[in-house]
C-alpha cells in the first residue's frame, strides 16, 4: 500500500539531533529536545523511542495526542503519523531510534517480541518506574559505550545482543501493566486472537479459521483488532508468520524447504514469494545475512 506522507529515515533523525550514538544508518542514541526533530505529518522508516526526562512533550500521534512526562516513554511504529511535537523549554528525552532491518537482527524470542509490538500499538505511551528508567539509562550506557568502541569484529552481536535485553525489560514492564489494566471486551478479544495467533500461525493465515475460533465475524475481528493496535488482523498474521520465518531462517539450522513446510506453505516457491512480497528480499538472502 502507498503511503501519501513523507518518510523520516534513521539517517536523517541523525543528523538532525545534537551529538548522536550511531550504527551504521540502522542505530542512532541522542539526549534531545522532542521538538528537534523535523515534524510535517511524516512517518518514520523504522522505529523511535522517546523516554521523557524532564519538561513536557505534547506529540500528536495519529488522530491522538498525547502528554509526555518525566518517567514516560513513547513508541512510535513505522504506521504511526507524526504531526506536531510541541516542547517546554526545558524539555529533554532519550531518543532510540532504529531501522527495520536492525530489529529484525535481534535475536528475540517470538513470543516475547510481538506482544511488545502489539501493546504500544494499542496504546504509544507507557509509565515507568524510577528503577524502569534507571535500568534503561544504564541499557543506554552500555550501547553507547559499544557504539563508540574499536571492537569492530564484534560490536553488531554486542549491539544486538544489548538490545535484546531492552525488549526483555520492556516485556516485564507491558506485564507489569497489564496486571494493573481493567480489560473491556475489545481488549480480551485482541488477547485471545494473540494466543490463537501464537498457536496456530504456522498453520493457519486466514482471519476467518480466528474469528470462527473466536464465535465471532471475520468484519468483527478485523474491526476489533485494528481499533486496538492499528493493524488489521490480516497484517498480524502476515506480521507474526514473518516473524516466524526469520527466526527459523537465522537460527533453526532448517533449510529453506523445510522451513517452506514447517509454516504450512505448499511449496518452497511459494513460501519465497510470500518472504519476498513482505520483506523486500529472498528466505536465501535473508538466511546468508544471518
Amino acid at each position: 500500500m502507498t503511503s501519501n506522507f513523507n518518510k523520516l529515515s534513521v539517517s536523517q533523525i541523525r543528523n538532525n539531533v545534537t551529538d548522536p550514538f550511531y550504527f551504521s544508518d540502522d542505530l542512532v542514541i541522542a539526549y534531545i529536545n522532542p521538538s528537534s526533530v523535523p515534524v510535517r505529518a511524516i512517518q518514520v522508516d523504522g522505529f523511535v523511542a522517546l523516554i521523557m526526562m524532564q519538561g513536557t512533550a505534547y506529540i500528536t500521534l495519529g488522530s491522538g495526542t498525547y502528554e509526555l512526562k518525566p518517567n514516560m516513554m513513547m513508541y512510535i511504529h513505522n504506521d504511526s503519523v507524526l504531526h506536531k511535537v510541541e516542547c517546554s523549554s526545558d524539555a529533554g528525552a532519550y531518543l532510540v531510534a532504529f531501522s527495520q532491518q536492525f530489529i529484525s537482527d535481534v535475536p528475540v524470542d517470538i513470543s516475547t517480541s510481538l506482544p511488545v509490538y502489539l501493546r504500544f500499538g494499542k496504546s504509544p505511551c507507557i509509565d515507568l518506574t524510577e528503577t524502569d528508567v534507571a535500568e534503561i539509562r544504564q541499557l543506554f550506557g552500555l550501547i553507547k559505550t559499544m557504539l563508540r568502541s574499536d571492537k569492530e569484529l564484534h560490536k553488531a552481536n554486542i549491539i544486538h545482543t544489548l538490545f535484546t535485553t531492552a525488549f526483555y525489560i520492556l516485556s516485564d514492564i507491558n506485564q507489569r501493566r497489564d496486571i494493573h489494566t481493567k480489560q473491556g471486551r475489545c481488549e480480551v478479544i485482541f488477547e485471545q486472537f494473540m494466543d490463537l495467533l501464537q498457536e496456530h500461525h504456522k498453520h493457519e493465515r486466514n482471519v476467518g479459521f480466528y474469528a470462527k475460533q473466536m464465535k465471532i465475524t471475520p468484519k468483527y475481528l478485523s474491526s476489533v483488532i485494528k481499533d486496538i493496535s492499528g493493524k488489521t488482523a490480516a497484517r498480524w498474521i502476515d506480521e507474526y508468520v514473518i516473524l516466524e520465518a526469520k527466526t527459523l531462517l537465522k537460527y533453526s539450522g532448517m533449510s529453506i524447504q523445510e522451513i517452506a513446510y514447517a509454516l504450512n506453505f505448499s511449496t518452497q516457491s511459494f513460501f519465497g514469494k510470500y518472504f519476498k512480497q513482505h520483506t523486500g528480499y529472498s528466505p536465501s538472502r535473508f538466511k546468508r545475512k544471518g
